[in-house]
């Protein structure tokens, strides 16, 4: 089967750059691109008119939780004054005895609609770095339901995070130090790791800085050699855990994983805000930079999540020209990879009050080529012969964009996942005007807005305060009851 996108301005990789060819062809050929240019005559079994569209490399997603918005919803608590609880401790640091546990179905749910709405968005590959599925068979089944290109395994820890009955945080180490986690992660990638027709890859998943004693790292940076995968670990991601590693360790966290050996040109660390010399930090800068840098290790960077805290990083411009490799993710819904290059140039150029940073060019290469290096994947994040057949098309054909004069600017200054028409992965269509060619979303979104509210209509049983949702984030305006 062979399909052609005809007529489109194509985002076309050039060797060392992308290029624009105007009006023009992309060939696929099965699961790969066999043709760039301009050569209309070029015959296929299926012809897509991109006229009006920006047709661009499958985008790069590296960081997608996949699971529903329930905890999300809750993630800017408030009641809670200290900064140091945000983040994830919101909803992920539940009291000990009130730990959840949800059904296997609505975790699958919860699974699905996350990975569906990232591809929507235009995101063709996603860094999957832990959600809620406990049945490993179930999550390589939702993968090949979905169509996207996904890396994951499941995360594991030394220590988890509770909080207790006057809302403090404290860490409670596991008796095997997190290895049964660990063997978990490691059994699925031996299991799974090229299913799909290599759509479903592994990662190592140490789940944050804070929460992996330097043993289990060790171990992980020896089993990924072995495996031949990469790693991912949620890292400078929050005051506590700045604060925990240094008391710990007398390191920063950059500091603290070199230690470990785990910072190699196959590592990716999730985050990575809040480093010494930081703003929010009193603590001298070091040199964490040039350490990253010269590791070659790379950074996932999720700025409107950070944005929804009151945090930003230091800058995106700055990480760039020390010379580390810097993609691109979400973390938090809608999921939207291409609002995202948008929320990384306007944040970088807020806090560095540099009008000219973070340009179109640099933050478009991080949701594309730079976020394929950052997975060790040369055939990612580009349309050149020979590359994976994912490409996302962009309508540019309304109202919110006005004529544009450079349709990359055009994108990253207007655009969002919305105006997604088409996404190809591997060669086949999943997405085409907008929509799923694989899943029901009416369906889906109906059973995913029942599960969200039965899991908010009871969260008092699981907080340490047996707050109510509303109680957590009060709604915006009060409701009339006549």
């Amino acid at each position: 089967m062979s399909l052609k996108i005809q007529g489109g301005i194509v985002v076309a990789w050039s060797g060392s750059h992308h290029v624009l060819i105007p009006d023009g062809t992309v060939v696929i050929e099965k699961d790969r691109i066999t043709y760039v240019g301009t050569d209309r005559s070029v015959a296929a079994d299926q012809v897509i008119d991109a006229s009006g569209k920006l047709v661009c490399p499958g985008f790069i997603n590296l960081h997608v939780h996949s699971q529903l918005n329930t905890g999300d919803y809750l993630i800017t608590d408030v009641t809670k004054k200290d900064y140091l609880g945000a983040n994830y401790f919101v909803f992920g640091a539940s009291a000990k005895e009130k730990r959840p546990s949800p059904p296997a179905e609505a975790l699958a749910l919860g699974a699905k609609y996350a990975l569906l709405s990232a591809l929507k968005n235009g995101a063709s590959t996603i860094l999957d770095p832990g959600g809620g599925v406990a049945d490993p068979e179930a999550y390589a089944e939702i993968v090949g339901q979905v169509g996207g290109r996904v890396f994951y395994s499941p995360p594991y820890r030394s220590s988890d995070i509770f909080t207790d009955s006057e809302g403090r945080h404290y860490y409670e180490e596991r008796p095997d130090g997190g290895r049964a986690g660990f063997q978990k992660a490691v059994d699925f990638i031996r299991r799974f790791h090229g299913h799909h027709n290599g759509r479903l890859q592994g990662i190592l998943n140490p789940a944050q800085a804070e929460t992996c004693e330097p043993a289990l790292l060790e171990e992980t940076v020896a089993a990924a050699r072995d495996l031949q995968v990469g790693i991912h670990i949620h890292a400078g991601g929050n005051l506590r855990e700045f604060l925990r590693i240094l008391e710990r360790h007398r390191k920063g966290v950059v500091e603290y994983l070199a230690s470990t050996g785990i910072l190699t040109p196959r590592t990716i660390l999730g985050h990575l805000v809040f480093i010494e010399g930081h703003s929010r930090i009193d603590y001298p800068a070091g040199d964490t930079l040039k350490l990253m840098a010269e590791s070659g290790a790379s950074v996932g960077h999720c700025p409107h999540k950070y944005a929804k805290m009151a945090g930003v990083m230091e800058s995106f411009d700055r990480y760039v020209e020390a010379g580390i490799n810097v993609g691109l993710g979400t973390d938090t819904y809608p999921l939207d990879i291409v609002s995202e290059m948008r929320y990384a140039s306007l944040f970088s150029r807020l806090v560095d009050r540099k009008y000219y940073g973070a340009r179109p060019a640099e933050v478009f290469n991080a949701a594309t080529v730079w976020g394929a290096k950052a997975l060790g994947r040369e055939d990612l994040g580009k349309i050149a012969q020979s590359a994976k057949a994912d490409i996302a098309i962009v309508d540019l054909r309304t109202l919110r964009y006005g004529p544009a004069r450079d349709p990359v600017t055009a994108l990253v200054e207007y655009g969002g996942g919305a105006d997604v028409d088409t996404v190809i992965v591997d060669g086949e269509i999943v997405i085409d005007q907008g929509r799923s060619t694989r899943i029901d979303e009416g369906e889906l979104f109906a059973r995913a807005e029942a599960t969200a509210n039965r899991a908010w209509d009871n969260w008092q049983g699981r907080d340490w305060a047996g707050r109510k949702t509303e109680e957590i984030i009060p709604p915006a305006f009060p409701t009339r009851k006549d």
